[in-house]
């Protein structure tokens, strides 16, 4: 759950010291958040190669899929709290508004609430570290996230999986060392292009994880080929 109350903004005339903010969490937890600015500026990005980068696919039953064949599990934080979640909040549907009791079950609810999203941002910044450690540059595929989650669904899930989070937490990490974060548009066919000889699927539905490329006759994990492909398309569009 995002922080909320009020934030008291005070700013300073100071070259260095721009900015104090307060803010105040639903769970009665207090922030000080610091702008500062020293005169650095971020490092100029390093240069990369085909063989220094990594093409990421993210996805719903893996997290994320690596060029390189690797798969990240997706820890579905909110999925595996949602029937004590669901709990807290009926019982907060019942308190009398107003109440203390109500505001015990609320203070309950919310401190699920950051937890979930505390679990959440904690692997995100774990993974976008290690991708960003590791690599020159990092491809990732431009999703349309809001349309993604008219299919309700799949909304929650999307919602769990948290990407444009992730992709944020790539972007400025990626700044702060130098790196490049890569984007391919939306509309490239990453999955159903054979990443080996070109050729397209004509008709691959969700349900498909594997496809046999008629054309080179290559057996394809589809999350792996999407990434190889995301990695390639990149490369592709911007040297």
């Amino acid at each position: 759950m995002g922080l909320e109350g009020n934030i008291i903004k005070s700013d300073s005339n100071s070259e260095f010291l721009k900015t104090i903010a307060v803010s105040r969490t639903p769970t009665e937890k207090y922030y000080i958040s610091i702008l500062t600015d020293d005169g650095e500026k971020c490092p100029e990005p390093e240069s990369f190669s085909h063989a220094t980068m990594i093409g990421v696919d993210v996805g719903l039953l893996t997290f994320a899929t690596l060029s390189t064949g690797e798969k990240i599990d997706n820890p579905k934080f909110l999925k595996i709290s949602l029937e004590r979640l669901k709990f807290l909040q009926r019982r907060v549907s019942r308190k009398v508004i107003g109440s203390k009791n109500r505001r015990k079950a609320a203070y309950k609810l919310a401190k699920l609430h950051e937890k979930i999203a505390n679990q959440r941002h904690d692997f995100q910044h774990k993974v976008s570290k290690k991708l960003i450690s590791e690599n020159q540059a990092v491809a990732v595929e431009t999703l349309n996230i809001k349309g993604m989650k008219k299919n309700h669904k799949l909304a929650q899930a999307i919602s769990d999986s948290a990407w444009y989070s992730f992709v944020q937490k790539l972007t400025y990490k990626a700044e702060w060392s130098g790196k490049t974060v890569l984007k391919i548009g939306q509309w490239e066919s990453s999955s159903k292009t054979c990443s080996v000889c070109g050729y397209k699927h004509p008709n691959l539905t969700e349900d498909i994880r594997e496809w046999l490329c008629p054309s080179c006759n290559v057996l394809h994990d589809r999350d792996i080929n999407a990434a190889i492909n995301i990695k390639k398309f990149a490369v592709g569009t911007t040297v």
